[in-house]
């Protein structure tokens, strides 16, 4: 029974709900439990004790204080010794400050009873008050009622269940009593276990009824339960033993989860063929083997597997290839096939294939050659020379020169050549000490280094043949 006395409304009793109100309290009676700002008293009965006639209607009241900020729900409901509840109901507060509130439940008894009714608040926060005791004495006001006479005995049995497993704060083993009687009657009895008084009652039997008390074991132990009849008392208790073996819970793994992650080397652009990396992150939650594949559009790659050990690492890095000979976009993203089945995000990349610049063309000095200026001879003099060279591309492109004569450049600069070029050098004679001899040498310096020497000497009044 749970620690709680039957409240035996007979089969017909109906049960009526008062409508709920909002009233102002100064203070609230001493007997109020409060939880996180939401006081509640214990529930008043109208009538507490009852004596007279039947069916009688009992008003139970109860307030509650509530800090209400705005908007806020009062859900409460009414707890009966019965073990039975109420609906749960709700009234909703506004404005900011200390409200209060007057809620009432009316129950209509048609027999005897013994109990307690208390409230318990849901929301904001929740709380159970104390327990609000009455009691009801039916006295039939007409002298040919039919009165049951006193019984001259009652007997109780009691089976308690032995419990192996594991002992949580929520196992429970319960013990069944059966009070039996001769007549019908109002019987009083508690329950001990191991020699404590934990719980007691009264009832209305009829031949037989059913009683129960459980408790929570937190260890293994031995012990017994004993559904002790107080009044009438003959054949007054029974007694049964029972064994609770706790168990340590067994441990189990949890089970193994893989997941990934995907992200794109981002935008490219530049020569193509070009290879673009993805990169990826396998995480697990604990040690386990993980198989995965990466996959995208009109692609699924190989099956691959990852190892995680028990004390290792929880993630791996892994990456993936893509080769791009054209501008486009990939995308691509990791699906892990086990432990579980998930697919990662998915990662992009975008490559623009730039023209590829051709190559220039390399520049040959072909020839140089030289030859005297026989116009400006004099006798005893050096005459003038030009100096002609040419130069072959094998395409089209623009050359850089210089002319170096004896050692020591004398000239520099820059032809359009497309395949052939000449380029020419006077050389003045007194420039030379009225000497025309030596070594002239054309040199392309761009795009690549390539020349040509020349030696020659002349003289006048006659022409002398170049070396």
């Amino acid at each position: 029974m749970n620690g709680v006395v039957r409240r035996l409304a007979a089969a017909g009793a109906g049960v009526a709900m008062l409508a709920t109100t909002a009233v102002g309290l100064t203070a609230l009676p001493a007997a109020a439990k409060a939880t996180k700002g939401v006081y509640a008293t214990v529930p008043v009965a109208t009538p507490k004790n009852h004596k007279g006639e039947c069916p009688v209607d009992v008003t139970f009241t109860s307030k509650i204080k509530v800090k209400v900020k705005g908007k806020t729900t009062v859900s409460y409901r009414w707890l009966h010794g019965d073990g039975s509840k109420s609906k749960v109901k709700k009234v909703t507060l506004r404005g900011n400050g200390v409200k209060y509130l007057t809620v009432k439940e009316k129950v209509t008894f048609k027999d005897d009873v013994t109990g307690w009714q208390a409230l318990q608040v849901l929301a904001p926060v929740k709380t159970t008050t104390k327990k609000g005791h009455f009691s009801v004495s039916c006295q039939a006001s007409n002298p040919d009622a039919i009165v049951f006479k006193r019984p001259n005995w009652a007997k109780a049995s009691v089976d308690v269940e032995d419990y192996r497993g594991v002992c949580k704060p929520y196992t429970k083993v319960t013990a069944e009593g059966v009070i039996r009687v001769g007549e019908p009657t109002w019987v009083k009895y508690r329950w001990i276990h191991n020699g404590k008084v934990v719980d007691s009652g009264k009832t209305k039997v009829y031949g037989a009824k059913k009683v129960y008390y459980s408790f929570h074991p937190r260890h293994s132990h031995n012990g017994w339960v004993k559904l002790d009849i107080v009044s009438p008392r003959r054949n007054v208790d029974a007694r049964d033993s029972y064994t609770v073996t706790c168990v340590k819970p067994i441990d189990r793994p949890r089970p193994a989860k893989a997941w990934a992650s995907v992200s794109g080397p981002g935008a490219y652009k530049g020569v193509c063929p070009v290879g673009r990396v993805f990169k990826g992150t396998v995480s697990v939650n604990r040690g386990t083997v993980v198989k995965y594949r990466w996959a995208g559009p009109g692609y699924t790659g190989p099956v691959e597997t990852l190892y995680f050990g028990k004390h290792g690492p929880k993630s791996k890095v892994v990456a993936h290839t893509v080769k791009f000979t054209d501008s486009g976009v990939a995308r691509r993203w990791i699906e892990v096939l086990s432990p579980n089945g998930s697919v990662s995000n998915v990662g992009a990349a975008r490559v623009e294939c730039a023209k590829p610049t051709p190559p220039t063309p390399p520049a040959k000095v072909t020839g140089v050659s030289v030859t005297a200026a026989p116009a400006a001879c004099e006798a005893g003099k050096a005459p003038a020379v030009n100096v002609t060279g040419t130069i072959s591309v094998n395409g089209k492109t623009t050359v850089a020169y210089r002319w170096v004569l004896n050692g020591k450049t004398v000239q520099s600069g820059t032809a359009e050549v497309d395949g052939t070029a000449t380029v020419s050098l006077a050389v003045d004679p007194a420039s030379q000490g009225d000497k025309t001899s030596g070594v002239v040498a054309l040199v392309v310096t761009g795009p690549n280094l390539e020349k040509a020497v020349k030696h020659f000497s002349f003289s006048c009044p006659s022409q002398a043949t170049t070396a």
